[in-house]
């Protein structure tokens, strides 16, 4: 089948590998950037990301590179599925390279640590005029599920319409779709806010309460999510979407989750510091709870959960007291 084009991925973790095999099938050749040399190896000689994503065959239009030559920035298409601590770095790496008509699509979750800033921000600090072009990618979507033609929806938002129409075709196909938003605070503060409720999630599970402790614990967590995204310019609605509820009801549930997988080791009485060394990939939600403390205090927002979440990854709160602690806060209450 004739090639539609060329697209850029940024990032050969698991996500942007799926993401890289999506384009492929849909008839784009994929330039896939990653860091790490053995990945590259293992795609160009296995077609398998055989570190980040094991046991997916990946099409030979997907080309790995370890270089940011000029090749990688001759195309319409940037995708970014950078781990959200690096991408400030990445992109004043990069930004004299990025051409000023190229759309620019994110595919990352999180808020950095240091500035309290979405990736949004941290494009539009690092990249001139990029509003108009920016485009988050986010939603209920597990890497290995995607890379194995699983039915998956997600939502694209982008500040302008008709980046959007032109974008949602590199997507969809007939095991992924999109659908449109023009909600970029919503959908970003959604996917970020859902690792940290879904670590919470996690120690519930590994410290042996009951679902129906979980899922009051998940609908106020959503809550607070809700309540703290509005007060920064978010739509309610947004909430209700695949990049609220949707991806917070993935997170918290899901055997291939990072965020509750690491909160149900903390749950069962593993140290935090053992788990984060024990494997390479990222959970971003441990980075995301520190950060978003600090959107907290700022915003002045009654945010139980999510500070309690904070207390047991930076300041050694006891796992185990953690609805203990909430109830004595009343904060299972009436929505």
């Amino acid at each position: 089948m004739k090639s539609k084009g060329t697209v850029t991925v940024f990032g050969a973790g698991s996500w942007g590998t799926a993401i890289a095999k999506v384009l492929a099938e849909n008839s784009f050749d994929v330039l896939l950037w990653g860091r790490e040399s053995n990945v590259v190896n293992s795609i160009e000689r296995f077609r398998e990301n055989k570190l980040f994503l094991p046991g997916i065959k990946l099409p030979r239009s997907i080309h790995p590179r370890n270089d940011l030559d000029d090749d990688c920035f001759n195309v319409k298409f940037l995708i970014f599925s950078v781990p959200t601590q690096y991408i400030r770095t990445f992109l004043k790496t990069i930004k004299t390279k990025i051409k000023k008509d190229s759309i620019l699509i994110n595919a990352s979750k999180g808020i950095e640590q240091k500035s309290m800033s979405s990736i949004y921000e941290i494009f539009n600090d690092v990249i001139p005029n990029v509003k108009s072009r920016y485009l988050t990618i986010s939603g209920p979507s597990f890497a290995q599920d995607v890379a194995r033609r699983l039915p998956t929806a997600v939502s694209i938002a982008s500040f302008n319409s008709s980046v959007l129409s032109k974008t949602k075709s590199l997507f969809d196909n007939d095991y992924f779709r999109t659908y449109t938003s023009n909600d970029v605070i919503g959908v970003e503060i959604g996917g970020s806010v859902k690792n940290v409720i879904a670590i919470g999630a996690g120690i519930i599970d590994g410290v042996g309460h009951s679902e129906s402790t979980k899922a009051a614990f998940i609908t106020r967590g959503l809550y607070e999510t809700r309540i703290l995204a509005e007060r920064l310019g978010a739509k309610r609605s947004t909430f209700l979407g695949l990049s609220g509820v949707g991806d917070l009801m993935l997170t918290a549930y899901g055997n291939q989750s990072r965020n509750r997988n690491l909160g149900f080791m903390l749950g069962k009485g593993s140290k935090l510091k053992k788990i984060l060394s024990s494997t390479q990939m990222v959970a971003e939600g441990y980075f995301t709870s520190k950060a978003i403390h600090k959107v907290i205090k700022k915003s002045k927002v009654s945010s139980p959960i999510l500070e309690s979440i904070y207390g047991i990854l930076y300041r050694n709160q006891d796992p185990k007291n953690l609805i203990t602690n909430l109830l004595k806060k009343d904060v299972i209450t009436d929505i």
